[in-house]
């Protein structure tokens, strides 16, 4: 039986208009990032969309977002379904870490997949994670399923399930609030959507 999986990316946050490496940085949502959150549960509430199962981040960004969008619900909270782990540079602007980290920014450029901050791990390391998680969630439920994660998380299990190479995965874009469909027959995934403000 086909089964959907809603993999949403959580609302804006509150330094969501400052360009910040935000990877286990605990943050609030913003006004707009709360909107986004409405949009989303008006969205599903529209479609009168049936969901067994309800999995999110443990941070609060996608918390809030994730009671906004079905406030009545049960939700799994997860460590593993956390953004990359940004090591060090968690927190500071992308100015700062070029300033403080100007050969491992470059370093990290030249092999986006591989390379780890230090304290962190590597966008390989989380597409790891976040497959495994992934493959977890759907092997211990049934029925469609909503994830509530983070753009990195997102696009490296999106590039997975796709095979794209981890060095293009910049090429998927995710906005604030946005919308994936991937969909599971067997043991036999396909992405459906990438990045919808709509199902």
């Amino acid at each position: 039986m086909k089964r959907y999986i809603y993999l949403l990316r959580h609302g804006e946050t509150e330094y969501g208009k400052e360009k910040k490496y935000l990877g286990h940085t605990d943050c609030n949502l913003s006004k707009d990032g709360e909107s986004n959150g409405r949009y989303l549960a008006s969205i599903f509430q529209n479609h009168e969309i049936v969901i067994q199962s309800i999995f999110s981040s443990d941070l609060k960004r996608c918390k809030d977002t994730i009671n906004i969008v079905f406030p009545e619900r049960k939700v799994t909270f997860l460590e593993q379904l956390r953004e990359i782990n940004m090591g060090e540079w968690d927190g500071l602007t992308f100015d700062e870490v070029k300033t403080k980290y100007a050969q491992d920014y470059k370093n990290r450029g030249e092999n986006i997949a591989e390379f780890t901050i230090k304290d962190g791990e590597s966008f390989s390391k989380c597409q790891k994670r976040a497959v495994t998680v992934f493959k977890d969630i759907i092997n211990s439920t049934k029925g469609n399923i909503v994830i509530c994660s983070h753009a990195g998380f997102i696009r490296t299990l999106l590039c997975s399930l796709s095979n794209i190479d981890l060095k293009d995965m910049f090429d998927i874009k995710q906005n604030y609030g946005a919308i994936n469909i991937i969909t599971c027959e067997g043991q036999n995934f396909f992405v459906e959507g990438i990045n919808l403000k709509s199902v």
